[in-house]
């Protein structure tokens, strides 16, 4: 997963165990727990959310979406072409974000167990759930499977 800027630094999170990298590009494989091609990018204010900081500025939808379309390269998954629902699931996502501290998925309900509550950071962990593998989508259709 390249970076925008040659040599520019961003924060990467692994959706399957929340590991954080700091670097021009993601990991292949996650060191913590050896998933492939499993990161996202993510702003400095989820990151120090999941470090227990307090949130600092909030992205905006466009960055929201954004970053999702660069998790989905190279993958054998995708967003939705619905638009309308993706901003709507990045407009939930981002309340979640101000009502929370973390990006939760909009379509999961927390359960205030810290613990727990972290496997529903949107990217979530999709491809575990039985919507997957019945539908070929996450919980909420953001994520699809490709046509192949």
């Amino acid at each position: 997963m390249k970076a925008g800027a040659w040599g520019e630094k961003l924060v990467w999170r692994c959706h399957i165990c929340n590991d954080l990298h700091f670097g021009v590009e993601a990991p292949e494989v996650c060191p913590t727990c050896r998933a492939r091609n499993a990161y996202v990018r993510v702003d400095t204010a989820e990151a120090l959310a999941l470090l227990g900081e307090p949130a600092g500025e909030l992205n905006d939808v466009g960055k929201v979406i954004s970053s999702w379309k660069v998790f989905c390269q190279g993958s054998d998954f995708g967003l939705t072409r619905n638009d309308e629902a993706v901003a709507n699931l990045a407009k939930g996502v981002l309340e979640n974000m101000r009502n929370h501290g973390l990006k939760y998925c909009p379509c999961r309900l927390t359960t205030m167990d810290r613990e727990k509550d972290l496997l529903l950071i949107c990217p979530c962990n999709f491809k575990a759930q039985r919507t997957w593998e019945e539908k070929g989508e996450c919980w909420c259709g953001l994520f699809v499977r490709r046509e192949k």
